[in-house]
């Protein structure tokens, strides 16, 4: 690592929630601890009016997919690299009755910007770094303890990053863009998610609704059992009644076809 965050990076970062420094806050890598992960999803579940840890296990992989935002935002816009071991990343705490949307702050500030050789391997070293030992791992504790399947949080991460640079960065004339986002979709190896053969976030992209400019997602989310409607991406829609699953909480056809 060769420098720090600078105000200028805070600036477009502060976007996607990261902060200097946070209020009361709590570890990341704490929730590999499973005492600590079941209690910690216990109160978060009472905060934000889930049923059961299993929603909320689902829910803070959607808010914690900003993780990756920032990462790849960083790696796309500007070559550098950030400390995301998760021990360095600290999240907001979640109140009772508001919604939980956790600024973010990393401990250690250090950036590594890429030296300008052999960027395809320097940005195998990012996702690796992103994915492999930060994701996976809560990932699949997540899936073990909370028994949610890790498609639906694969696919809360996935959707982020699609919105990442087919929304944010769309405008962008920075050939990094295109040239990033094809391989997260096409080229990256399974190795670099994890203790995976293939890519994990590839199931996931497919065309947009014509109609609609919407991409339907291939497993529910859970947020509707927040007492929210669902969402219009989701795949449930059309075996719904009465807001609810005809399948409840097993996993249903719709998690079946990406298997």
């Amino acid at each position: 690592m060769d420098n720090v965050l600078i105000e200028n990076d805070l600036v477009c970062l502060q976007k996607y929630r990261l902060r200097p420094n946070t209020g009361k806050s709590f570890k990341v890598g704490s929730l590999l601890d499973k005492a600590y992960a079941k209690e910690f999803m216990k109160k978060l579940a009472y905060s934000i009016g889930a049923p059961s840890e299993k929603t909320a296990a689902s829910i803070f992989i959607k808010r914690y997919a900003f993780i990756a935002v920032i990462s790849l935002f960083a790696m796309t816009t500007s070559n550098k690299k950030m400390n995301l071991s998760l021990d360095n990343i600290e999240l907001e705490e979640a109140e009772h009755g508001k919604d939980w949307l956790p600024t973010i702050s990393l401990k250690d500030a250090a950036i590594e910007t890429w030296n300008g050789i052999d960027r395809h391997k320097w940005r195998e070293n990012v996702f690796h770094e992103l994915f492999a030992e930060n994701i996976y791992p809560i990932i699949e504790h997540f899936e073990k303890t909370f028994k949610v399947s890790k498609l639906v949080l694969w696919e809360n991460i996935a959707v982020y990053l699609f919105w990442l640079y087919e929304t944010e960065l769309r405008d962008s004339n920075n050939p990094n863009v295109q040239d990033d986002f094809n391989f997260l979709i096409i080229e990256a190896e399974g190795r670099l998610f994890g203790r995976y053969h293939l890519n994990p976030i590839q199931k996931y992209y497919s065309e947009k609704n014509n109609q609609d400019e919407i991409r339907i997602r291939k497993t529910c989310c859970f947020t509707y059992q927040l007492g929210s409607k669902r969402c219009k991406t989701c795949p449930c829609t059309h075996i719904a009644k009465d807001g609810v699953c005809y399948d409840g909480e097993n996993i249903c056809g719709a998690i079946q076809s990406v298997t």
